[in-house]
């Protein structure tokens, strides 16, 4: 393996064990902060491809993980609405530029983040409904066709619903299985992976089954109120990065 490639696989790996500390503790987060660190030696639509490989394995093992804490009526409800969302963020692609849908959720978020910093806002609970769920899924669907960020609005949804944080964990970790599922096969179809980006991609993979290793037993021990707290900013650090790239 020529050097580039390993100095490569090791930053990947460190990227991607960072990401997984941080996706295995609170469920969310992990591209996030995985990909500023894999873009400091690849190529940003190189390191998209390998963090989207990376991402169904590191959902796979959440799902295992806290497959005990996943709540089915939940994961079905919003499975409801993941493909009609889907199609409607290629259809808005069509008729919007990626800019104007990432300005508009970037400004969705926001004003959820704001909201939730007042105390009234967080008493707030969203009832349990299939309709509602269903709902929520074609808005996971939306943002993830069309600005690749499903982890924003699970969030909202699992802050609005009260989720226990083992619950949200789970539960959103199966939706990303799909979502994941759905990248990954299209890109593969297009014939965008290489053997030098899959071989990359298994140093993610170590990496991210090690971070997650010690994340998951790290956010055993995390509490309601401070779990909140990481989803809520998360939620802004999502919509700042959306807010950087529409202007950018």
């Amino acid at each position: 393996m020529p050097p580039d490639t390993v100095w490569i696989s090791v930053v990947v790996f460190v990227g991607w064990m960072l990401g997984g500390i941080v996706g295995g503790a609170t469920g969310v987060g992990s591209i996030m902060v995985a990909m500023p660190i894999l873009t400091t030696v690849l190529p940003a639509g190189e390191a998209v491809l390998i963090s989207c490989l990376i991402g169904v394995y590191g959902c796979m093992h959440l799902a295992l993980a806290y497959r005990r804490d996943c709540v089915w009526p939940d994961i079905r409800a919003l499975g409801i609405g993941i493909v009609p969302g889907c199609v409607i963020g290629v259809l808005a692609l069509k008729l919007a530029s990626v800019r104007t849908l990432e300005l508009m959720i970037s400004a969705m978020l926001a004003v959820f983040v704001l909201l939730r910093l007042f105390r009234k806002a967080t008493t707030y609970r969203l009832p349990e409904s299939t309709v509602l769920g269903a709902a929520a899924g074609t808005v996971c669907g939306f943002v993830a066709s069309s600005v690749a960020m499903v982890g924003a609005p699970l969030g909202i949804y699992a802050l609005l619903r009260h989720w226990e944080p083992d619950r949200a964990r789970g539960n959103m970790s199966v939706i990303y299985i799909f979502t994941s599922l759905g990248a990954v096969t299209m890109q593969a179809l297009s014939g965008l992976y290489t053997m030098e980006l899959l071989r990359i991609s298994l140093a993610g993979i170590a990496g991210c089954a090690l971070g997650q290793f010690a994340g998951v037993r790290l956010g055993r021990n995390i509490k309601e109120e401070l779990f909140n707290r990481l989803i809520l900013t998360f939620l802004a650090v999502a919509a700042l990065v959306l807010c950087v790239r529409a202007v950018g």
